[in-house]
Parts: structure tokens; sequence; C-alpha cells
């Protein structure tokens, strides 16, 4: 009598580990934020080990420290956003209160750049955006000039 036919082992698949470590987005230093996941609190930390920047994000079962380090850059897109909203809003007002209200804005806070032609490169009116940046005449704006 011969012996069994033996199988194979089960060779298993080595899944990636990911990182719990990552760069920081305000120091910018490699590997200084650590994220740890509690859950049974289900809150995931982030925190740098350098600048002690911190973030908390709401996570599940199925979140990875990837997740929250994901997130913490999704919000300081968001505010950074939020920031130049703020402060573009904050110019447009304070150039406004700059006129006086004497009636030299054109529509929707648009100014008209009358110019003599002394200038350089001057083309005659124009509108200019609250940037200073020309806006280009559409053909019946620019029959009139």
């Amino acid at each position: 009598m011969g012996k069994r036919k033996s199988s194979r082992k089960v060779v298993k698949k080595e899944r990636p580990k990911l990182d719990t470590s990552f760069a920081c987005l305000f120091c910018n230093h490699e590997s200084s934020v650590t994220v740890t996941m509690d859950k049974e609190h289900k809150v995931g930390n982030l925190r740098c080990k350098i600048c002690t920047a911190s973030y908390q994000a709401a996570i599940h079962h199925l979140s990875a420290p990837v997740d929250v380090y994901s997130e913490w850059i999704d919000a300081c897109e968001e505010a950074k956003l939020e920031e130049i909203r703020k402060t573009t809003a904050a110019a447009a007002a304070a150039s406004n209160e700059g006129s006086g209200g004497s009636g030299e804005r054109g529509r929707r806070g648009q100014q008209d750049d009358v110019s003599s032609g002394s200038e350089r490169g001057s083309v005659g009116r124009g509108r200019v955006d609250r940037y200073g940046v020309p806006e280009q005449l559409t053909d019946s704006e620019s029959e009139g000039y």
C-alpha cells in the first residue's frame, strides 16, 4: 500500500501594511505625524511630534489611519479656502468703503477705467475687475468706443 497524496500547504498572501505615521502638513517633517485609532470610542486621533498639531475625526469599524490623515488634509484645505474667501471679502469691503460711495463705481462693483491716450499701450475705455485685471469687452460694448 502506498502513502496518501499529501496536500499542498496553504500559502498566505501578505497584505501590505498601511502606514500609521505620515508627514506633517505644517512643519513638513517626515514620519512625525502619528495616528491612533480608538475604536471603542470611535475616534481617530492625529498628532505631530514636532509642532504638536492635532486633529480628531470620527471613525467606524472599517476606518484606517490613512483615512484620518486624508480627512485632516481635506480639513486643512477647506480651512485655507475659507480664509482666502474671508480675506477677499474683507478686501472688497475695504475697497468699497474707500471709494466713499461717490458714484465712481460701475455695475456690481466694477470700475470704469478711463485712460488718456498718452499712456503707453492704452486702449481707451475699459472695465477693470476688483483685482485690477482688465475685462474683455463684448462686441456691443466696444462699438461705442
